[in-house]
């Protein structure tokens, strides 16, 4: 998923009164990148935005439009979380889910080389 984020950006750095060099020295980009970043002209992956949030010490939430929110409600349990997007939600599974549906597909796969049957939910 990419994002659009300049307005954020430019609003940031405008708080803490740094240049645009500045800025793009703290997050390790080339200033070119930073700048088509601030004019909206290029996006940037969800995992990359990550990043910039840690480097400027701020929840990533700040970095996110409006209609973007991650949740975690899930972590404490292992299953992850996820993000929501408008109406819309990509699920992040934690460990213990990625290990079940690994092995839901490992069954699937013996199942299919047996030209099994339908599997046990």
């Amino acid at each position: 998923m990419k994002l659009r984020v300049g307005t954020k950006m430019l609003s940031i750095r405008e708080d803490r009164r740094l240049s645009q060099a500045d800025l793009a020295d703290i997050l390790g980009i080339p200033l070119s990148t930073y700048s088509r970043i601030e004019r909206n002209e290029s996006s940037i992956e969800l995992e990359k935005l990550v990043g910039f949030a840690d480097k400027l010490n701020i929840p990533i939430q700040e970095l996110l439009p409006e209609t973007l929110s991650i949740t975690n409600n899930h972590h404490s349990s292992g299953q992850g979380g996820g993000v929501i997007f408008g109406n819309l939600y990509f699920n992040f599974y934690g460990s213990d889910e990625i290990a079940r549906l690994k092995e839901k597909i490992a069954d699937l796969e013996s199942r299919l080389e047996k030209g099994g049957s339908e599997p046990n939910s």
